[in-house]
């Protein structure tokens, strides 16, 4: 079985920033990701920034389970917005047009300050 994903909370205000860290694919990250989102979404926690930068892998599953989640946070008033794409995420996330659904950040600064 692959390693699980690891996800690191941190509260900025009423955003949190989870770091995510592994492979965000089926059976490795997506369940992990799913059930933590759902948690915080539950708690009341709607405003996540999901950073990005320690994802070593990414497929269908995970790229689903980010627009679902998105889709979780949405209902419930909130937004996920994505940091610190690597080149290999950035480039799914343009093959498969949901660059133009995320809003996708370089720099943790101006991200925090998008939500208002």
């Amino acid at each position: 079985m692959p390693d699980l994903m690891k996800i690191t909370e941190r509260r900025v205000g009423d955003i949190i920033v989870l770091r995510l860290a592994g492979r965000l694919e089926l059976d490795a990250g997506d369940t992990v990701l799913r059930d933590y989102v759902n948690r915080l979404v539950e708690e009341g926690c709607a405003k996540l920034l999901l950073d990005l930068t320690d994802v070593s892998r990414m497929d269908s599953a995970g790229i689903g389970m980010l627009v679902g989640k998105y889709l979780t946070a949405k209902k419930r008033g909130g937004t996920i917005k994505l940091l610190h794409l690597t080149d290999r995420t950035s480039r799914l996330l343009n093959i498969t047009k949901l660059a133009s659904v995320f809003e996708i950040f370089a720099e943790e600064e101006p991200a925090l300050r998008s939500f208002g």
